[in-house]
């Protein structure tokens, strides 16, 4: 079984669970120099992960970003963003079934903003359908590559679970996903107490895509609209 691995919290406890029941390998795709470049290497094997880097040049990332605008039907670049790395690694896993860490962020409450709120509830909400959204397109495009996507965060029994955990569980002075944090103290993983960095960060995506539309003379939002253009023309 792969996962899609970045060395964070959600990847790390996927496969560590999936581990105790199956042959795992993990894979991360990102640009040369990157945080997840210079660190998923080291998190792998402080947690005991097979792993496989997978290096996005940035014709890759070009490519990526318009197949991430088709398969999303959005030109966002923070979705397309983030999107990009999990592309890659459905094309290059040897492996049928893919695990993904998608929603744990929207349930478990593991974005910064919603610490700026006094009751973040009703925006997780909102963020959930839109990641709900989200993963049923990778499923439909994995499925077309002939490759499973599994993702355990948008089973019935983990909404069932969040949805009985208070939210002082989740996020207080402590940070921010502190239910998942716990579990993977309890698991004895390194990763329990790693920060969060969005995928497009950590990966070197967003600054790829920066550049090449720095190139161009566009800012961001811009460059991925033109790839947009350009497929639809």
């Amino acid at each position: 079984m792969a996962v899609a691995y970045s060395g964070g919290l959600d990847s790390s406890v996927l496969a560590a669970l999936a581990k105790r029941e199956t042959d795992v390998r993990c894979y991360t795709a990102c640009t040369p120099g990157s945080h997840d470049a210079r660190n998923a290497p080291a998190h792998a094997e402080a947690d005991g992960f097979a792993l496989d880097i997978l290096e996005l040049t940035y014709a890759d990332v070009k490519r990526l970003a318009a197949l991430a605008v088709s398969v999303l039907g959005s030109n966002d670049p923070v979705r397309v963003g983030y999107t990009i790395p999990l592309l890659s690694v459905i094309h290059a896993s040897r492996e049928g079934t893919i695990l993904v860490g998608n929603l744990a962020d929207e349930l478990f409450a593991g974005y910064a903003k919603y610490e700026s709120v006094h009751d973040p509830t009703h925006l997780m909400r909102i963020d959930l359908e839109k990641a709900l959204s989200e993963i049923n397109s990778l499923v439909d495009y994995a499925n077309c590559e002939h490759k499973h996507i599994a993702a355990p965060f948008a089973s019935k029994g983990v909404f069932e679970a969040a949805a009985s955990i208070p939210l002082s569980r989740m996020i207080g002075p402590q940070g921010r996903k502190l239910i998942l944090r716990d579990v993977a103290r309890e698991i004895g993983l390194a990763a329990y107490d790693r920060p969060k960095k969005a995928a497009q960060y950590s990966s070197g995506v967003a600054k790829a895509i920066e550049r090449m539309a720095k190139r161009e003379g566009l800012n961001s939002r811009a460059w991925v609209e033109s790839l947009d253009a350009r497929r639809t023309s």
